[in-house]
């Protein structure tokens, strides 16, 4: 199987699908201003012919060293964001975004432009990720350098996808995503698979390594 590693951005763009709302419930998050998530992004792709040549444009080469989330401000439901993206040549991007955690308040079906899923503190199994059409599946502990945390839980499979994702629940953070996308050449009948991940790698809300 022929591998290469680099960063895919684009799962900024790809996991932020709404959902309606889904109860009256009070929906809070669980950050506060200054809070911030630095993360690793990369992807790695598989082809099912050996020594395949696979065209990767630019935008999702490996030039991205780490990205950061800071929270600027949180009101009611919402919370503002700085992503900065960090690249390997020492030059750098920031852009500002606003997620509000609360189902109540999305669009159904309406895509955002960027950024990575968030969700409201201390959901349980059977709550919707507002920004995400997934439902959680259950809640495990992770040992982190400083002890457990309480984690929330996804995954979903489907006939060229699946995937696994957790958030912090006391933040309502991402920590981890593992997304595979599986593509046909119609015409070579070449199976490519596409695995997009993202994980925590620094943050002031706890020691993670």
């Amino acid at each position: 199987m022929n591998k290469m590693r680099l960063i895919y951005l684009p799962i900024l763009l790809l996991l932020l699908t709404s959902i309606n709302a889904t109860s009256s419930r009070t929906f809070t998050p669980g950050v506060t201003e200054g809070d911030y998530f630095t993360y690793e992004m990369y992807g790695i792709y598989t082809s099912s012919i050996p020594n395949t040549t696979i065209i990767i444009p630019e935008f999702e080469k490996n030039n991205t060293d780490w990205t950061q989330i800071k929270i600027t401000a949180v009101a009611g439901s919402t919370i503002e964001q700085t992503y900065t993206l960090y690249f390997k040549n020492d030059s750098g991007y920031q852009f500002d975004f606003e997620t509000d955690v609360n189902p109540q308040n999305q669009e159904p079906f309406k895509i955002s432009e960027k950024g990575v899923p968030v969700c409201a503190a201390n959901l349980n199994p059977g709550d919707k990720i507002p920004t995400v059409k997934i439902t959680l599946k259950d809640t495990v502990n992770r040992v982190y350098f400083d002890g457990k945390r309480e984690l929330t839980h996804a995954c979903w499979s489907q006939t060229d996808e699946q995937g696994d994702i957790y958030f912090d629940r006391e933040t309502g953070m991402l920590v981890e995503l593992e997304r595979t996308h599986q593509f046909i050449n119609p015409y070579t009948g070449n199976l490519i698979e596409k695995t997009d991940v993202i994980e925590l790698i620094d943050t002031n809300r706890w020691q993670v390594r």
